[in-house]
């Protein structure tokens, strides 16, 4: 029993790193809503009902389901919980935050009834079900910001570190799509990230590992001109890309969560 009780806690806490890794932090809400109700909730007090941006992430919800969602004694655990996945009125399936569903499970959602048009998740993945079912619900709560103000890379680094806060590095996959989802409302096609070219190398200004690579032709600039030596997402592509560091772009400031927070 406590060797169960301590897998259940570590994949619950897995959980939550990897979404402080997609720039936030899921909180989790017992209180048992209507899926429309429950999307209300959450761009209310938070941002927006739960999205799922790889497989990783799914592995892991599925992993924490098992037990009961919540590692607190004080909240009621639940066996399912609604995402902010749903079918619009065109008949695609999207996510509550606007975007789109990149990957997974289409066979099962694209069987469903007509009035199955909200999905919940429980251990055994992902179901569609009649959006008038009351279940408990996980908000995503964003720590990105897009600020639509032109300033030079420089500027725009000043402009975060102000309101303690970094210029957003794109740590893995399912960071890059939330920060494009989020982008869409940008005035330039470009937008400003931490990616500097500084000692003959590319780096994160926040010290985040250069792992994950998301360069346009997947090659790294290894020698760039010196004034593009400032690394920026450009949207259209959806990939980054050198720029001067002197041209006014918007950017995305973004503070790491420390905190897991219970309703």
């Amino acid at each position: 029993m406590r060797t169960a009780a301590l897998r259940s806690l570590l994949f619950i806490e897995l959980f939550r790193v990897a979404l402080c890794d997609s720039l936030g932090e899921n909180i989790y809400v017992s209180r048992k809503l209507t899926w429309s109700e429950a999307r209300e909730y959450c761009r209310k007090h938070h941002t927006d009902l739960l999205s799922i941006n790889s497989q990783e992430e799914l592995d892991k919800l599925t992993e924490s389901a098992r037990g009961g969602y919540s590692s607190s004694a004080s909240i009621s655990s639940s066996d399912r919980i609604w995402t902010g996945l749903y079918k619009d009125v065109n008949d695609n399936w999207k996510w509550s935050d606007g975007g789109n569903v990149l990957f997974f499970l289409w066979v099962s959602l694209e069987e469903t009834l007509h009035n199955q048009s909200c999905v919940m998740h429980s251990e055994k993945g992902l179901q569609a079900v009649s959006c008038g079912e009351q279940f408990p619900f996980y908000c995503f709560h964003s720590s990105l910001v897009l600020v639509k103000e032109n300033k030079t890379w420089e500027e725009a680094l000043e402009h975060c570190r102000s309101l303690d806060m970094d210029l957003v590095s794109l740590s893995s996959e399912s960071v890059r799509t939330k920060v494009l989802q989020t982008s869409t409302t940008a005035s330039t096609a470009h937008v400003w990230t931490g990616l500097r070219y500084l000692s003959d190398s590319w780096l994160w200004v926040d010290g985040t590992s250069t792992a994950y690579q998301a360069w346009s032709q997947e090659e790294i600039p290894q020698c760039p001109a010196w004034s593009h030596h400032c690394g920026a997402l450009f949207r259209e592509g959806q990939q980054l890309v050198s720029r001067d560091c002197a041209e006014k772009l918007n950017f995305f400031c973004f503070k790491k969560s420390t905190q897991n927070v219970k309703h």
